[in-house]
């Protein structure tokens, strides 16, 4: 992606994002995001063909950067020492990613766009799930592999809901040690 094209999306995300605080989710128009962008409409058309391809693209922007193996140094934190398979380290890091986007992420859950979201989060945190019941890191004993892949799933969405609804007050460490509390 080009640098123009990366502002563009920046503009087009925060422009969604200043109208999700003002609007549901379900009375957002493209037109509400052109006014707030100041883009043209055929600059948006030519990135996204719907409000739903926009939100659909803010996710995996946020969780192909949040799941992320790569650690590099970043502006609230920095992992580059730890390893990616240090589970511990990984949610840690997993969190301040979703710190960093706290003002986008919950203009999101507190419109009506929130299970969308929910459903996209549940999609990205599913991978590392099978890698938590497949070595073993939340050793839930006497459940089928399928009922603990879930259930470490919908912990981290009982996780984030539980932090978004306090205004992200605590720590990605505590949110770490909470969510190793419900998966082990």
């Amino acid at each position: 992606m080009t640098k123009k094209q990366t502002a563009t999306n920046e503009k087009i995300y925060d422009a969604f994002c200043k109208v999700l605080h003002k609007k549901d989710y379900n009375d957002i128009r493209i037109q509400d995001v052109l006014d707030e962008s100041g883009i043209a409409r055929s600059t948006f058309y030519a990135h996204y063909k719907t409000k739903e391809d926009l939100l659909r693209s803010i996710c995996f922007t946020i969780f192909e950067h949040v799941f992320s193996h790569t650690l590099q140094v970043e502006k609230s934190h920095d992992f580059t020492k730890s390893s990616i398979f240090d589970y511990r380290h990984f949610i840690t890091h997993i969190f301040y990613h979703l710190h960093d986007e706290k003002n986008l992420i919950s203009a999101i859950f507190l419109s009506r766009s929130k299970d969308i979201f929910s459903e996209y989060l549940r999609e990205a945190i599913r991978p590392f799930a099978e890698k938590c019941v497949e070595s073993n890191f939340a050793p839930v004993k006497n459940l089928p592999e399928e009922i603990r892949i879930n259930s470490i799933v919908e912990n981290f969405i009982v996780i984030v809901n539980f932090w978004i609804n306090e205004n992200f007050k605590q720590s990605p460490e505590n949110l770490t040690e909470y969510y190793i509390a419900l998966n082990t």
